[in-house]
């Protein structure tokens, strides 16, 4: 595993304001998205394999037929998403170099986002873009005072096509995870060198321990595999849904 590079500002600003002008399909407006677990209550539940939200029912019906699972219509009230909760858990994909990945600094209120950065500079709202944001340089710091309600969080994307239908467009994976933040350079720089596209693996993998006082614990996890070679693995409870 590559060191972790807390200090690394951006690698991609296609997360900012401008990418609403970006075309569909982009990283920025992705035809689809990549779960790890389902919301019930508030609260995240792990699924046992790759869980795919769309709102193109043609695109949910494709996935369906490679992948498994049966597409369905979630109630979201004027929104029409199409959840696939597929048989598979590892599913070839495509990365576009490093651009594939990203990383941003937000913070958002009820109905509201108060701040986008880049981690040294303001990505958002547009009054304040390109001031210096104020963020600690350091990840540690960053998320002491997130904890604290004085910082943002993390918001890392990555995005890929799929091997099997890649021109159904590019599908994303969205994490708010400290931990996945810190490992992110990791797979920014494993795909630097890669031949474009690179070819990948995501796997949603089974882990299985049991704690100090007896208790067995389960959960999913997805892993990014780059030409065989794992670069990252991050603790599924700890991602967004």
């Amino acid at each position: 595993m590559a060191p972790h590079l807390h200090d690394s500002p951006s690698w991609d600003q296609k997360l900012g304001d401008d990418g609403a002008n970006l075309p569909r399909g982009s990283a920025a407006d992705p035809v689809g998205r990549f779960h790890v677990a389902r919301q019930r209550g508030g609260r995240p539940i792990t699924v046992s394999a790759w869980r795919i939200t769309t709102d193109d029912r043609a695109i949910a019906d494709a996935l369906g037929g490679v992948y498994g699972g049966v597409p369905q219509l979630l109630g979201t009230g004027d929104e029409r998403v199409v959840e696939v909760l597929t048989c598979c858990d590892r599913v070839p994909v495509l990365l576009d170099g490093r651009g594939a990945v990203s990383l941003r600094m937000v913070k958002r209120g009820p109905g509201e986002t108060f701040h986008v950065c880049d981690g040294t500079r303001f990505l958002g709202p547009a009054g304040a873009r390109g001031l210096l944001c104020g963020c600690p340089t350091n990840l540690a710091d960053r998320k002491a005072a997130a904890r604290a309600g004085r910082g943002p969080m993390p918001e890392v994307r990555i995005g890929f096509r799929l091997r099997d239908l890649p021109e159904l467009g590019v599908f994303s994976f969205v994490s708010t995870s400290w931990e996945l933040a810190a490992e992110l350079s990791a797979l920014a720089a494993a795909l630097e060198v890669a031949v474009v596209p690179a070819l990948g693996v995501l796997r949603c993998e089974l882990v299985e321990f049991i704690t100090r006082s007896g208790l067995a614990v389960s959960y999913r996890r997805p892993v990014v595999e780059v030409d065989r070679t794992q670069v990252l693995a991050q603790d599924a409870v700890r991602l967004a849904a």
